[in-house]
């Protein structure tokens, strides 16, 4: 009986324990089916960026905003820049200087001849680059009076470089500090805003630097105190001497202009080689700040057809309306470089291309101010009337576009990577 009970008993607690355990199953799954799954909502902010960190733009095309148009109204020849400044992807872009008729090599920039393009030496207009062909390679130097121009302050790389001086025609060998500075006042105006001044001040160090490595002494006009080589420049020098322009980690050909067209010109297209940092990008305000935009020339068609006759050997006759057609420019642009003239009927002359640097260089002897031009007959007058844009080979850095970005913002570095594109500046 004892036992029976006790049976009993531990049976009831056994099917307890069941009904406990399946209730408890029941439960959670019931919680679990009618528990419904709720977003989790993160507010972020906005992330913002340091001004000090901000990534340079390498822009191949620049544009300006409303609040930031060029406040140099008043030149009839200027335009209000209607683009805005964003930055778009880089493109790597090549100088070289015009290549020896020789040359076959893409690996070495060849030397353009300054004879036949002489430095300007007339304020305020910048002068495009020339690079030296003399092989001189001594660092002996004939100094004249007028060459010196002593500095107070030492120089701090204590580099020396050796230039001709375009102005004295001697050679000169001084401070890396006095040869940048006085040549910056030798291409462009010392007036020019501060990051302008320094973007030329780097471009002109490795210009001259990598000419001096290569064993030439390249032409520059060395300018005085009297001529605008103040405390000023010699400040915004110091600031950046010994910055060099280096692509790949190979201080780059460097070369600069006074204007362009509304776009760079390529090496490629001008002297045959191509170089990765100095192909073509836009320069939107150039047309808003040059004062060689749309400058024209006019010449009689008599002096026209002797020029061609002795420089081409192309025999014009005819109405003079029919001697020149503009068969294409670089990159089909409005102003743009001419890549293709017809001249008397032929394209080809004296076994090369004819185009807008043929015309310039070759027939005009540098009279015209670029290779980007609109050219029309006159017929009243009996004179071709030339209208030019920009001023010089249009390679590499824009002189007066530097100014212009330096208005809107950019500083020097910002200004040479965007003309030398895919390139560092350290």
């Amino acid at each position: 009986m004892h036992k029976a009970s006790i049976g009993k008993i531990l049976m009831a607690l056994s099917i307890a324990c069941v009904y406990i355990y399946l209730f408890g199953i029941v439960q959670v799954i019931t919680v679990s089916a009618d528990t419904e799954v709720q977003p989790i909502i993160l507010s972020i902010s906005e992330a913002t960026t340091p001004q000090t960190t901000q990534k340079t733009p390498e822009a191949t095309t620049i544009r300006l905003e409303n609040d930031k148009k060029p406040a140099l109204a008043d030149r009839k020849e200027q335009t209000t820049a209607e683009t805005t400044a964003t930055t778009t992807e880089t493109t790597t872009e090549k100088i070289v200087i015009r290549p020896p008729e020789t040359a076959t090599t893409q690996t070495e920039a060849p030397q353009t001849t300054p004879q036949t393009e002489p430095l300007q030496t007339t304020e305020p207009i910048p002068v495009e680059t020339v690079i030296e062909t003399t092989t001189t390679t001594s660092a002996t130097t004939t100094i004249t009076q007028t060459d010196s121009e002593p500095t107070s302050d030492p120089d701090p790389t204590g580099e020396q470089f050796t230039v001709r001086n375009h102005l004295t025609g001697s050679f000169y060998t001084g401070s890396a500090r006095e040869i940048v500075a006085r040549a910056l006042v030798g291409e462009i105006s010392n007036w020019f805003p501060d990051e302008a001044i320094k973007a030329q001040a780097v471009a002109e160090y490795t210009y001259i630097k990598k000419e001096n490595m290569r064993g030439k002494s390249p032409t520059t006009a060395l300018r005085t105190a009297a001529e605008g080589v103040d405390d000023r420049i010699y400040r915004l020098v110091d600031e950046v001497l010994g910055e060099a322009i280096y692509y790949n980690g190979e201080m780059i050909q460097c070369v600069f202009f006074a204007s362009s067209c509304g776009y760079t010109n390529s090496s490629l297209n001008v002297w045959g080689v191509d170089y990765p940092y100095l192909r073509s990008v836009d320069c939107p305000l150039d047309a808003t700040t040059d004062p060689n935009w749309a400058d024209t020339d006019s010449y009689s068609s008599e002096y026209i057809k002797n020029a061609v006759q002795s420089t081409l050997g192309i025999n014009l006759t005819g109405d003079p309306s029919t001697w020149f057609k503009i068969n294409s420019r670089l990159d089909n642009r409005e102003h743009g470089w001419i890549t293709s003239l017809s001249v008397g009927g032929m394209t080809v002359a004296n076994g090369k291309n004819i185009d807008g640097r043929t015309m310039r260089e070759t027939v005009l002897n540098y009279s015209l101010k670029s290779a980007a031009f609109e050219l029309k007959y006159d017929k009243t007058d009996d004179e071709f009337i030339f209208t030019t844009y920009g001023y010089g080979h249009g390679v590499g850095l824009s002189q007066w576009g530097a100014k212009a970005l330096a208005e809107n913002g950019y500083n020097y570095k910002q200004i040479l990577q965007h003309y030398f594109t895919g390139a560092e500046v350290y």
